[in-house]
């Protein structure tokens, strides 16, 4: 409420996280680490309603309170998200521990997505 209005970029965000300890993951038998993996991607997927429905009523919030969204050109949209999409390997780079984390997010969501 601080303005009036917000440019929706729609770029993805990331507002749960669920971890488990790696040293225990690696030493349970494959058949187990399998029903965690399945069951991880499961509710990355479950938490999207009840994201979109927090999602919505935000939206609605801001515009009852007279604010307003503003959508970028197609072109332009584009253009910002090709743009973001190598921030999190260009901050990562150059701290070693840090693009080691970032990889192994990114890899685990390219391995999921390619599941899916």
């Amino acid at each position: 409420d601080v303005a009036k209005s917000v440019t929706m970029t729609n770029q993805p965000s990331i507002f749960v996280v669920a971890e488990i300890n790696k040293k225990w993951y690696d030493s349970l038998p494959a058949d187990l680490q399998k029903i965690i993996d399945d069951e991880g991607a499961a509710q990355s997927v479950a938490i999207n309603a009840t994201a979109l429905e927090m999602r919505q009523k935000a939206e609605a919030a801001w515009t009852a309170a007279g604010g307003e969204f503003i959508k970028l050109p197609a072109d332009e949209q584009e253009s910002m998200m090709k743009t973001m999409s190598s921030v999190g390997a260009d901050v990562s780079k150059s701290k070693p521990q840090l693009t080691d984390a970032y990889k192994l997010v990114s890899d685990t969501a390219e391995r999921l997505r390619a599941g899916m």
